[in-house]
């Protein structure tokens, strides 16, 4: 695990990629400790849409955590392998979309990932 300082509140978090973009635990502000603040221009809703998440033929409780134009957070619970730059299809409510994993933050219960859609 490589220690992650907080460019905003200062506060150390630990990460096992620099490159990936994650919440601080302590503030909430998204960033990277290679890259930074998130700079992404376009806005986001917060909205929590749960889902079912299917991968290697297993079905995983997931919910959507944040909205944009060009794609959206998600939270997936349990165990399974997503990396960064993986393509990985969707149905969230009535939505059918692919879209590229751009960061992953994996925990012991859960991963979240920020996507960027692809259709």
């Amino acid at each position: 695990m490589l220690k992650i300082v907080c460019p905003k509140c200062q506060n150390d978090s630990y990460s096992a990629d620099v490159r990936s973009f994650s919440e601080c635990p302590h503030c909430g502000i998204v960033s990277s400790g290679q890259h930074g603040l998130d700079k992404r221009c376009e806005k986001r809703i917060e909205w929590e849409i749960p889902f079912i998440f299917s991968s290697e033929e297993q079905n995983f409780e997931a919910s959507t955590f944040d909205l944009s134009e060009k794609g959206m957070g998600i939270k997936v619970f349990g165990e399974l392998s997503v990396e960064t730059g993986d393509a990985i299809d969707l149905s969230v409510g009535d939505l059918q979309l692919r879209a590229k994993v751009m960061w992953v933050q994996k925990m012991p219960d859960k991963f979240v990932a920020g996507l960027e859609r692809l259709n």
